[in-house]
């Protein structure tokens, strides 16, 4: 079985990778053996072939899982892997599962892409807007008390407004509600109390700290909040709100199109658009891509105990 996720939604689609794999483990414990994972750094196509088709006496189910290969342009060069693809996708039984797992923009034209929309189960997770997004907050609201929490309509509106469509953040503020209501409904004014305004935090002054070089202060803002005992993730959730802002705005900015009309286009909020506008100046465009990919990487690692999530933040800021 060969399986497609990709789309700007990284919170879902890795949430799906998490859902098969952890399925798969269940099903499989344990499965070291049969469990492969290839990052970047591991692109070989023919040692993925070779990892993944060799038989194994005590693992015969086989995941694996492939990342970005897509958004990073490389073609599927070598006529056997995709010879094996093809073969693979026409096998009704197989033991192995194939991921390709991508989180950045893709070409659609690119041979690799069409290929994958004919032969894989394909699962676009594109961002979440208006009713979708008020319907999966509501959701996750359900699901965290099984039903014994609900959340009016008006507070939906709040937390949208206060918090947008970043789900990493919007997850957290959701836990918080719901661990300071316990039962009955989440009103405005439970939003007004626990919810923090992204508007409203030291995103804006950490980042004008980084855009002029001054580390020292944006590592002091970072620390401040460690210690006052902020959820690192939290603080990753809002590094990473300012940052895809200022990817958001800088291709437009660059096109000269008047603030108000970006304001219209990304529907974001005008104070939001204009800081980030101003920073966005001192940085040039490979930057942005590289530091939002950076904190692409840390949410990964942090989220698969590969790293830890308060030292990768202050290498992140350290190291800008």
């Amino acid at each position: 079985m060969i399986i497609f996720l990709y789309g700007k939604d990284e919170f879902r689609s890795l949430r799906k990778l998490a859902e098969i794999k952890n399925k798969f483990l269940q099903i499989c414990n344990p499965a070291p053996a049969g469990l492969f994972d290839f990052e970047e750094k591991d692109w070989n196509l023919g040692e993925i072939m070779s990892n993944i088709s060799s038989g194994g006496l005590f693992s015969p189910k086989k995941l694996a899982i492939i990342k970005n290969l897509i958004s990073a342009k490389k073609e599927f060069s070598d006529e056997n892997f995709e010879k094996f693809l093809k073969n693979e996708s026409k096998k009704e039984k197989s033991d192995l599962i194939l991921i390709f797992w991508e989180s950045r923009k893709l070409k659609k034209s690119s041979k690799p892409y069409r290929l994958l929309q004919r032969i894989a189960k394909c699962q676009e997770f594109a961002l979440l807007e208006g009713a979708k997004l008020k319907s999966w907050i509501i959701g996750e609201i359900q699901d965290i008390r099984g039903g014994n929490i609900s959340i009016s309509p008006s507070a939906v509106e709040r937390l949208v407004i206060f918090v947008g469509n970043d789900l990493n953040l919007l997850l957290r503020e959701i836990e918080k509600l719901a661990n300071f209501k316990s039962k009955g409904e989440i009103t405005d004014n439970d939003v007004d109390l626990l919810v923090k305004s992204k508007i409203d935090t030291d995103i804006f002054r950490t980042v004008d700290a980084l855009a002029r070089g001054d580390k020292k202060t944006a590592l002091k803002l970072l620390h401040d909040h460690l210690e006052s005992g902020e959820d690192p993730f939290y603080l990753l959730s809002m590094y990473f709100y300012q940052f895809r802002n200022l990817v958001k705005v800088k291709p437009l900015a660059e096109k000269n199109m008047p603030q108000s009309e970006i304001v219209s286009k990304l529907k974001m909020h005008p104070f939001v658009v204009r800081k980030s506008l101003d920073q966005a100046r001192n940085f040039s465009w490979q930057k942005l891509k590289s530091l939002y990919n950076q904190l692409c990487e840390i949410d990964f690692a942090s989220k698969t105990g590969k790293t830890d999530i308060e030292l990768a933040l202050d290498k992140f800021v350290a190291g800008v």
